[in-house]
């Protein structure tokens, strides 16, 4: 026998108690009387008192959902999220992949865009944290892309208005070999 099937016979034993107690009560008179059975044992008392206040406790008509529903709304928000290019002034394209276009070679293209987003090959990544040699010409700061320009009297601004004068201006001062 089902689980199933024992819930089946177990409801239509309820549903039949009112029709049997007519029945009954044609020729013999019915009484019936609660007896609680679960009186005097640890804790029942308590868990009684706390199903009567959820019973007092209004039901909430929204359904609640599944695990699924969850994180398909999630999945949506993440997507959402992620599908907003970046806010920053170095990011002119619309996909990633795409280079800055410039009349000049690859290699070049590659520099100013090493240089431009700070991925310099002088730099080296300790515990996540970029880390820059000793500058070669002041020998006091690091050699971030930021000193750099200081250093040579430019601007972010010029990478962008004049980006072969920037590496001319790179390649003249000796910092193309960190680029």
């Amino acid at each position: 026998m089902s689980v199933c099937d024992d819930m089946h016979m177990r409801i239509h034993a309820l549903v039949s108690v009112p029709v049997c107690m007519r029945h009954i009560g044609v020729d013999h008179e019915v009484h019936l009387q609660w007896i609680p059975s679960h009186v005097d044992i640890y804790g029942n008392e308590v868990a009684d008192n706390l199903a009567k206040q959820g019973t007092a406790e209004p039901l909430c008509s929204t359904p609640s959902l599944t695990f699924d529903e969850i994180y398909s709304i999630r999945k949506n928000k993440d997507l959402k999220t992620w599908r907003v290019p970046p806010s920053h002034d170095w990011y002119k394209r619309n996909s990633p992949g795409d280079s800055i276009d410039l009349a000049c070679d690859r290699a070049d293209q590659t520099a100013l865009s090493r240089f431009v987003s700070g991925h310099l090959r002088s730099c080296s990544f300790r515990h996540g944290n970029k880390v820059f040699p000793v500058c070669t010409k002041c020998g006091v700061a690091s050699a971030s892309p930021e000193h750099i320009l200081s250093f040579l009297r430019l601007s972010r601004e010029t990478f962008e208005t004049d980006p072969l004068l920037a590496l001319d201006f790179l390649r003249v001062s000796g910092f193309m070999d960190g680029v």
